[in-house]
């Protein structure tokens, strides 16, 4: 959670920046630079999980500020995160 907040996750905007990553890209969708708010908000390859987040929690989930700060939120953040599988490479099964 704290990686996500401060936006120091294993994506591949951060990645880059530290020299892990050749590319900033998301790998998942090619479309932009993989950061927190692509990953929460705007990736086409996770659109069906992140429907099952905004169900929800309604127009909170528009707002990275709502999903990662507000104490309601971080079940639904944790059962989206687990379910895009995205964070297993480094984290394990989440």
């Amino acid at each position: 959670l704290f990686q996500l907040r401060t936006g120091h996750a294993p994506l591949n905007k951060h990645l880059h920046r530290i020299a892990k990553s050749e590319t900033a890209i998301c790998q998942q969708c090619n479309e932009g630079n993989e950061s927190v708010h692509h990953f929460l908000l705007t990736c086409p390859a996770y659109t069906r999980h992140r429907n099952i987040l905004r169900q929800e929690l309604g127009t909170r989930a528009h707002h990275v500020k709502h999903i990662l700060n507000e104490a309601e939120c971080l079940k639904s953040l944790f059962k989206f995160i687990a379910k895009t599988r995205r964070f297993e490479p480094v984290f394990g099964d989440v």
